[in-house]
């Protein structure tokens, strides 16, 4: 059978996983996945957050973002504490998930360097401004 439609959301899922296997690659000696390495950056950048809070910042839904969460306390990479009113609970980034974040970022940024050199200014450019724009 050959498809003669093309479809821009196959296309850019197609390209979201392989640029998301590429990035776990290159983690592996963090053992973070690259949502993992993403929510131990903004833990470590807003200090104390929630679940709400973090969900918030990174736009991230919140079943997927509890789900990695669970993973990165069972690691003790993030612990919870008590917030203000009980039903609230703190995230905030422990000392081992310090030194984790610490190795993910180098191998982050020599894998984020290395693809924004192959793609160059124009295509990332473009990302960006396919990423901000309203299609629709």
């Amino acid at each position: 059978m050959v498809v003669h439609e093309y479809c821009n959301c196959y296309v850019i899922r197609k390209i979201s996983l392989k640029i998301s296997k590429i990035y776990d690659n290159a983690l592996k000696t963090s053992g973070l996945k690259i949502t993992q390495y993403a929510i131990l950056k903004y833990i470590s950048i807003l200090k104390k957050t929630n679940l709400k809070n973090l969900s918030t910042t990174m736009d991230y839904n919140r079943s997927t973002l509890g789900r990695n969460i669970r993973i990165l306390e069972r690691r003790k990479l993030i612990r919870f504490n008590k917030g203000k009113d009980k039903r609230e609970v703190e995230i905030i980034i422990t000392n081992d998930g310090i030194k984790i974040f610490k190795i993910a970022r180098k191998s982050w940024k020599n894998i984020n360097d290395q693809i924004s050199k192959n793609l160059g200014k124009n295509k990332i450019k473009m990302l960006g401004e396919i990423l901000n724009d309203n299609i629709l």
